[in-house]
């Protein structure tokens, strides 16, 4: 007759590998998780960009609180291969950022007169517009 210890059964080892592999991650992982979001909250906002990246933190909450959620938004004064515009084409996603018409324009760096805008409304936030026509 052949004699297992009793580590040897499959059982006990499955046991123990759930212990040894699975048991320390459950027990620490929610605490981690925690830390992680205070310090990143403490830190950061939701538009806060990566780093080198500069842009009107106002006009682009003016966008959020104005445009609906299914509108474009066009720009004006700008490239949109550029990095801080592809960072407000995420942020005010789903929203999209476009370089055609739009019943939405986001005007940089002059007034929506010179960039021959006739705004049904418009919004001033330092020297960038968001305009309704």
């Amino acid at each position: 007759m052949k004699r297992t210890s009793a580590l040897g059964s499959p059982r006990v080892r499955t046991l123990i590998a759930v212990a040894v592999l699975i048991l320390p991650l459950a027990a620490g992982g929610p605490g981690y998780l925690r830390s992680e979001v205070r310090t990143a909250s403490r830190h950061q906002s939701v538009f806060a960009p990566p780093p080198s990246i500069h842009y009107n933190q106002a006009l682009t909450r003016g966008v959020i609180k104005h445009v609906p959620s299914h509108a474009s938004v066009a720009a004006v004064g700008t490239s949109l291969a550029e990095g801080w515009t592809r960072w407000i084409a995420y942020l005010i996603a789903p929203r999209e950022l476009t370089d055609g018409q739009a019943k939405w324009t986001m005007v940089f760096g002059q007034t929506p007169q010179q960039a021959h805008l006739h705004p049904v409304h418009a919004w001033q936030y330092g020297a960038d517009w968001l305009v309704e026509r």
